[in-house]
């Protein structure tokens, strides 16, 4: 019987909130090929210590290894990479994930990469365990006599042909650490956005039925190491069919499913015929306790270039009815686009201080610094203004080392405020939350070190200074090491 051994590296930055999940494309990927009667493990080297130790002792019986890498993956999978060749010459090591996807030649051009998988893995890698042609496998790159060669994409799958995650497949230390529960309900967005992974891809939505989520939900309220805990749906986009979510959460509440649960939704959803009052009422009685919403900005001018289709009056009104619901509303931001000026900026930091004044039960992420993915209207902008990607996975680990992100804004020519948008959101974090909040942050680093830094960070938000921030470059250093 054909076998895989799938693994998840390290980040390269640790974080306390790895346990707080688990990797749901590789719980996918291999749910469906021990459905499919394949011999398949996972090591999930995020979570999992020992995770080298495993690989060693697992490696040589195995006919290929996975690798699923994002880019800030790269320096940990390439020395996984070399342990599994050293351990096991024979197998196949096939790398797969975001940054093998968007840059298929530099990752297939590696010596210690034999296959990329790109777009989704489940399909690829069952007629991979099933067949030696490689020429007639779509959606992998492959070398053959020294020369790279790239098979067409696969098209996407239907996920309600799926089976349902296989808990068993995931070691019970792993599980018991959890606290979010994944499941997965759906895949893509029907959107637009131009900065957006999926309208790159043309990653389109596609959605299991509803008796299967609440199949799924009845297992997970089943299992005792669940127990307690909340459940986060990671679709990209949960409530893009309101007749479907009405159903699902309509089936929570009769079939006594009312878990605590949290997911994605956009802001412009939060109005009459969709999320309106009446369904907010039953969304909360079915358990929901948080919604995470994409702002992106304060500014409608880069709403608009950026193609959200949102304002920021509709991003205010989500949280006025989250919050009269009970519900945690909760913002990702973000900022350093090309062409973004420094009053665009000042606009984002305003909208975040009227949201965070509706309420301390207001979450904001970021604004994280605009990172460029090859095939956007972006990244064309960003090649103008002079950017120059990597042209190697080493010079990829490279660039990367230390950073808590995908890329660093001091590699980027369009950011002209670099110290401003690198810093900002440390500023936002810790300056326009409340200290309770701040010093509940996942980055590793001692309550006597982060107190001061919340505090010289509280003074900065209020009086809306963030020249020199010297402390903010003090503090990465802590955290790097």
């Amino acid at each position: 019987m054909a076998s895989i051994l799938l693994i998840n590296p390290p980040f390269n930055i640790a974080k306390e909130n790895y346990d707080s999940s688990v990797s749901v494309g590789l719980l996918s990927i291999a749910s469906f090929l021990v459905h499919k009667h394949k011999k398949v493990k996972l090591i999930d080297g995020a979570r999992q210590k020992d995770y080298r130790e495993q690989i060693e002792r697992e490696a040589p019986h195995y006919d290929v290894v996975g690798i699923s890498v994002m880019t800030t993956q790269i320096a940990h999978a390439l020395a996984i990479s070399r342990l599994v060749k050293k351990r096991n010459p024979h197998c196949r090591v096939v790398w797969g994930g975001s940054h093998p996807t968007f840059f298929i030649e530099q990752t297939i051009a590696h010596p210690d990469v034999d296959i990329v998988v790109f777009g989704e893995g489940e399909l690829t890698l069952l007629q991979l365990l099933e067949s030696q042609d490689l020429s007639a496998i779509s959606g992998i790159a492959y070398k053959k006599d020294g020369v790279v060669r790239i098979n067409p994409g696969r098209p996407l799958h239907d996920p309600a042909q799926m089976p349902l995650f296989n808990w068993e497949l995931v070691e019970h230390s792993v599980l018991n650490k959890l606290s979010l529960i994944p499941s997965l309900t759906s895949r893509g967005c029907p959107h637009r956005c131009t900065f957006c992974i999926n309208v790159i891809l043309k990653n389109r939505w596609r959605a299991r039925t509803v008796e299967q989520v609440l199949h799924d939900l009845t297992i997970i309220k089943q299992k005792a190491y669940f127990k307690g805990k909340s459940i986060r749906f990671w679709d990209e986009n949960f409530f893009v069919n309101t007749p479907r979510v009405k159903a699902i959460v309509s089936g929570m509440i009769a079939r006594d499913l009312s878990i605590p649960w949290e997911t994605t939704i956009r802001v412009d959803y939060v109005r009459e015929g969709m999320v309106d009052d009446a369904f907010m009422e039953q969304i909360r009685e079915s358990g929901c306790y948080l919604l995470s919403f994409g702002a992106e900005s304060g500014s409608t001018r880069i709403l608009s270039k950026i193609q959200k289709d949102v304002t920021p009056e509709q991003i205010l009104h989500s949280a006025k009815v989250c919050l009269r619901h009970g519900i945690i509303p909760q913002y990702s931001f973000m900022i350093g686009l090309p062409g973004e000026s420094r009053k665009d900026m000042m606009l984002t930091l305003d909208l975040i201080d009227r949201l965070v004044a509706l309420s301390h039960r207001v979450q904001i992420l970021g604004p994280q610094a605009f990172r460029p993915y090859p095939g956007s209207e972006l990244y064309q902008e960003c090649i103008a203004a002079g950017w120059r990607e990597p042209e190697t996975l080493s010079q990829w680990a490279h660039l990367v080392e230390n950073e808590l992100s995908y890329m660093s804004v001091k590699d980027f020519p369009w950011v002209r405020n670099k110290d401003f948008v690198e810093s900002i959101e440390a500023y936002t974090r810790f300056g326009a939350m409340s200290i309770r909040s701040a010093m509940g942050s996942t980055i590793k680093a001692s309550r006597v070190l982060k107190l001061p830094f919340i505090l010289l960070c509280k003074l900065r938000w209020k009086l809306k200074f963030f020249l020199f921030p010297f402390e903010y470059k003090l503090a990465r250093k802590f955290v790097a090491k």
